[in-house]
C-alpha cells in the first residue's frame, strides 16, 4: 500500500481516478432528451473528423481538477484551473493525432519491453523512484517483485491504479518510438556538409547600382482595381492571419460618491465612541473592521502605521483621530503594551511529523526534555537526533534573531519566555524542543488595534452608474451610433484586439465573458452593459478576423502598398535593362556605384545593400566579371557585378557542418507534432464555454 502511495505522489501518469458517474448519468439523460447543459452546440472543438463533446471534455477537466486537489491537498485556484484546462485539451489533441499515427505504423510495446520497464536492469524512472530507498536513493528490484506478487490480494482500486500506470508508461514508450523514427529518418550526407561549407565560406566582392523605391513617391503611382486584385491573388500567402477580434468599448467606472464618503465617515465617527469604550478590542475589530485584527507588538522603529502618533507615550485605550489609509477611513487604538527583548538567542531540536495528528514526536521530545533537565547535554542530543540538518551540526544553535524572523509559534515561545526556558511547540515543520540561551535588552512594544472602513460605492451609486451605461447602450446600440457617440469627448473609446484564448484586457477585471461575447457575435454588434468588478462596459465588435487568408478588404492598405512597389519595380527594370557598364547605368538613373565585399550565400545582410535575401541568393550564381540583369529586391531594383570570387579554403574536416545540418534536421523533427496538428486540422471552440 505504501508503494501505491509513492507512485501516486511521484507519477503524473498515476493519479487516483475520481468517479464522475453521477454527473454523466444526469447529463446523459439531458442529452437523450435533446437538451444540452452547455447550450445549442455541445462541442468544444473538432480534431480531424472527430468532434470533441463539451460534456466529455468537462468530465475530463473536472476529473483533472479533482486529481490535482487530492494529490496536493488544497483547492485549485484560478491559475491552476487554467493550466489544467490547457493540459486536458492538449492531452486530447495528442491522443487523437499521435495515437492514430502510431496505430497506422503498427508501433507497439511488447510484453518483454513492458517487463524490462518494470523489472529489468534499467526500469522506467517512475518505477525506479517509487521503489528506491528515500534515504539512500538506491533502487530495490526485490520490492518490485514483492509488490507485483501482492497485487492480486490488494483492493480493486489499487490494482486498477497499477494497470493505469502500466498503460501510461506504454503510451509514453510508443510516442517516443514514433518521434525517434522521424528523427532517425533524417540523414546529413557528406556532400550536403560540403555544400553548406561552401555556402558559408566562398565569398564574392561586388559592385552594384540600386534604384530605391523611395525615389518615386507612392502618390504618383496610379493603380486600377484589377491590378490590386491581381497582386492580392499572387501574394495571398503573405496575408495569413490568426483569428482575432477588435473590440471598441466605453467604460463606466463606479466610484464612491460624496454621499458614500460622508456615510463612511459618519459610521466611523459613531464607531469611535464604541471602540474607545470596548473592553475586548480584538473582538470589536473582528466584527466591525474590513481588515482583521493585527495582534503583533511593534517597536517604534518597525511600527508600520500611525508613525506620528503618541502611542509610545500615552495610556492604553487611547484612540487616534480619524485618518485615511489605502482608500479607507481608519481609527487606531492602543490596545496593549509590553517590555520584550529586542532579540533572542536560542537552540532547538526538531522532530518532523509525517501524519496530521501524530503526537509521537511530542512525547519523544518531552522525554528528551526530562533528560536535559536532569543534566543531559542539549547540543549532543541535537547533533544526534535533530532533523533540522542546518542547525543540528551546531548543536541546535540558531544564533541571534529578531521578532518576526521565525514562524509565529516558534517566535511566540522565544519572545514570551525567559532565559533558560525549555519549551515544546508545534509548527508547520514538526515539533520543536526550544531552549532560550540568551535575551537582548528589553524594549517597549505596543499593540495597536485598527478599524478600517473601506470607502466604497453604495448600491445606490452602482445603480446610478448602471443606469448611465444602460442609457448609453439603448441610444447607441448600432455600429453607426456607437461610432458617433464616441467621436466627441464625453465618452472615451478604448480599443482591444483579443485572441480566442486571451484572459485579460488592460484595465478590466476578469473580462473573459466579454472575449467570449466577441467570438459569438457578428461584426458591428453592440453589447448590453457587462460588469467587471467596479466597472460597467458597453462594447462594439469593430472587426472580425478569421484564421486563414485575410480577405482583401481587411488588408487593402498592405495590398495597395505592395502593388505600387511591384509597379515601381517593373518601371525600374525596364529603365535599367540593356546596360553592360555600371557607371553608365548609374549616370542614366542618377545613382552611384556602390561596393560590398565578402558576400556569401548564407549572409543575412550586406553592408550598404541591407537585408535583401533574393539579391544575396542570386550573387553566388554569378562568376567573376559577370553582371546581373536588373533584379527586383525588397527595397529597390539592383544590378550587380562580381569583381572577384574568393574560393572557400581547402579542408577535409566537414564535421562541424555535418553537425550543423543534423541539428537543423533535429529541429525539423521536433516540429512533427505541430505538423500533425496542421494535417489533421484542430479547431478549438472552448471559448464558447470557458
Amino acid at each position: 500500500m505504501a508503494v501505491i502511495g509513492k507512485i501516486r505522489e511521484k507519477s503524473a501518469l498515476l493519479m487516483i481516478i475520481i468517479g464522475v458517474a453521477m454527473l454523466a448519468f444526469i447529463l446523459g439523460d439531458m442529452f437523450q432528451a435533446g437538451q444540452s447543459f452547455f447550450g445549442g452546440d455541445n462541442n468544444v472543438g473538432v480534431i480531424g473528423d472527430d468532434k470533441v463533446s463539451a460534456i466529455d471534455f468537462n468530465n475530463q477537466y473536472e476529473l483533472a481538477i479533482s486529481r490535482w486537489e487530492l494529490q496536493n491537498k488544497s483547492t485549485a485556484n484560478e491559475q491552476i484551473r487554467e493550466s489544467l484546462l490547457e493540459q486536458v485539451w492538449n492531452d486530447i489533441i495528442r491522443e487523437k493525432v499521435v495515437v492514430s499515427q502510431v496505430n497506422e505504423l503498427g508501433i507497439t510495446v511488447s510484453p518483454q519491453e513492458l517487463f524490462d520497464m518494470i523489472q529489468g536492469n534499467e526500469p522506467h524512472p517512475q518505477v525506479k523512484q517509487a521503489f528506491s530507498n528515500p534515504q539512500t536513493g538506491e533502487f530495490n528490484p526485490t520490492q518490485v517483485l514483492q509488490f507485483l506478487k501482492s497485487l492480486e490480494t490488494m483492493p480493486v482500486e489499487n490494482k486498477n491504479q497499477w494497470l493505469l500506470f502500466e498503460e501510461g508508461i506504454q503510451k509514453e514508450r510508443v510516442t517516443a518510438k514514433y518521434f525517434n523514427l522521424i528523427k532517425k529518418g533524417f540523414y546529413a550526407p557528406k556532400a550536403f556538409a560540403k555544400r553548406i561549407y561552401k555556402e558559408q565560406t566562398e565569398k564574392r566582392n561586388i559592385s552594384f547600382v540600386a534604384k530605391r523605391y523611395t525615389s518615386v513617391a507612392d502618390s504618383t503611382i496610379i493603380l486600377t482595381e484589377e491590378e490590386k486584385l491581381a497582386y492580392y491573388k499572387e501574394h495571398k500567402n503573405e496575408y495569413k492571419q490568426d483569428a482575432s477580434r477588435t473590440i471598441e468599448y466605453v467604460k463606466f467606472d463606479v466610484t464612491p460618491s460624496q454621499l458614500d464618503i460622508e456615510e463612511a465617515k459618519k459610521w466611523m465617527t459613531e464607531a469611535a465612541v464604541e471602540f474607545k469604550a470596548s473592553t475586548n478590542d480584538s473582538a470589536y475589530v473582528m466584527f466591525n473592521s474590513d481588515v482583521p485584527f493585527d495582534a503583533v507588538y511593534y517597536t517604534k522603529e518597525n511600527m508600520p502605521y500611525v508613525a506620528d502618533s503618541n502611542f509610545f507615550e500615552t495610556e492604553i485605550g487611547t484612540v487616534s483621530e480619524l485618518f485615511e489609509e489605502n482608500n479607507s477611513f481608519v481609527l487606531a487604538k492602543l490596545t496593549n503594551t509590553k517590555l520584550v527583548s529586542d532579540s533572542v538567542k536560542a537552540r532547538h531540536i526538531l522532530l518532523k511529523t509525517t501524519q496530521p495528528g501524530d503526537s509521537t514526536a511530542y512525547f519523544k521530545l518531552d522525554s528528551i526534555k526530562t533528560v536535559i533537565q536532569k543534566g543531559g547535554k542539549f547540543d549532543v542530543i541535537a547533533k544526534e537526533i535533530s532533523e533540522d540538518v542546518g542547525s543540528a551540526i551546531e548543536g541546535g544553535d540558531l544564533g541571534w534573531f529578531k521578532e518576526g524572523q521565525m514562524v509565529p509559534e516558534f517566535n511566540e515561545a522565544c519572545f514570551n519566555g525567559k532565559k533558560g526556558d525549555l519549551t515544546i511547540v508545534q509548527t508547520q515543520f514538526g515539533f520543536h524542543l526550544i531552549e532560550i540561551t540568551a535575551q537582548g535588552d528589553k524594549v517597549k512594544k505596543v499593540q495597536v488595534g485598527k478599524i478600517y472602513r473601506n470607502i466604497e460605492p453604495s448600491n445606490t451609486t452602482f445603480d446610478e452608474v448602471f443606469a448611465k451605461a444602460s442609457n448609453f447602450y439603448s441610444t447607441n446600440n448600432s455600429s453607426d451610433n456607437f461610432a458617433k457617440a464616441t467621436e466627441g469627448g464625453e465618452f472615451l473609446k478604448r480599443i482591444a484586439e483579443v485572441k480566442v484564448s486571451d484572459k485579460e484586457i488592460a484595465g478590466l477585471d476578469s473580462p473573459r465573458e466579454l472575449i467570449r461575447w466577441a467570438y459569438k457575435n457578428d461584426k458591428g454588434e453592440v453589447s448590453a452593459p457587462f460588469q467587471f468588478g467596479q466597472t460597467f462596459v458597453v462594447a462594439h465588435l469593430a472587426e472580425v478576423k478569421e484564421e486563414g487568408i485575410a480577405p482583401i478588404d481587411q488588408v487593402e492598405i498592405q495590398v495597395e502598398l505592395g502593388a505600387k512597389k511591384k509597379k515601381k519595380a517593373e518601371m525600374f527594370i525596364n529603365e535599367m535593362k540593356g546596360f553592360t557598364n555600371l557607371q553608365e547605368l548609374a549616370a542614366k538613373i542618377g545613382g552611384t556605384v556602390e561596393v560590398s565585399n565578402d558576400v556569401t550565400f548564407s549572409s543575412y545582410s550586406v553592408p550598404v545593400m541591407g537585408q535583401e535575401p533574393r539579391i544575396i541568393g542570386m550573387i553566388p550564381t554569378l562568376q567573376k566579371g559577370q553582371m546581373s540583369i536588373p533584379l527586383e529586391g525588397q527595397t529597390g531594383v539592383f544590378v550587380v557585378l562580381v569583381n572577384d570570387v574568393v574560393a572557400a579554403p581547402e579542408t577535409k574536416d566537414f564535421g562541424p557542418y555535418k553537425l550543423q545540418l543534423e541539428q537543423m534536421y533535429s529541429n525539423n523533427a521536433n516540429s512533427a507534432y505541430d505538423a500533425l496538428q496542421s494535417k489533421f486540422g484542430v479547431k478549438d471552440e472552448r471559448f464558447k464555454f470557458y
